[in-house]
């Protein structure tokens, strides 16, 4: 994966990019949220978290491009919005107990790592809960490292 792969990814997982007949807009993280949208797909975690870590420098520069990290926590706000039961507007009342649990810990990850890169962090830092995470799954492990050598 290029970094401009990886941005187009994260745009697509956000619901920000412009081509909305792309089954990525749909089937992306965010898309998949909407009250019409489906199950949780944990595959697109694991894209968004390699897309970061392909971008990583992107995210710890001087100047940091406003679009990538407003896809970023685009993704973070619009889950919350979206997927927490007390908030009436937008929220997605089809989400089960458990998947919102999923969820609040893939955005709380998500989030973690933007902030120590952000804060100019070292990797073994910035991933750690990530890295926690996919120690827990041997399979999304898998997943993860087939994605970096793509």
């Amino acid at each position: 994966m290029t970094k401009s792969e990886a941005m187009e990814i994260l745009s697509f997982h956000s619901c920000r990019n412009t081509n909305v007949d792309d089954p990525r807009w749909e089937y992306g993280f965010v898309g998949r949220l909407r009250p019409s949208g489906g199950t949780l797909n944990e595959d697109n975690f694991i894209q968004i978290m390699e897309s970061i870590r392909l971008l990583k420098d992107e995210l710890s520069a001087d100047k940091i491009d406003k679009n990538l990290v407003y896809d970023i926590t685009g993704i973070i706000h619009l889950t919350r919005v979206w997927c927490m039961p007390y908030r009436q507007t937008g929220s997605n009342n089809n989400i089960k107990t458990s998947e919102r649990m999923k969820l609040m810990q893939w955005i709380e990850i998500i989030e973690n790592t933007l902030f120590y890169l952000l804060d100019g962090a070292d990797d073994d830092i910035a991933f750690m809960d990530y890295e926690c995470y996919l120690h827990d799954s041997s399979e999304q492990l898998l997943k993860a490292e087939l994605l970096r050598m793509l």
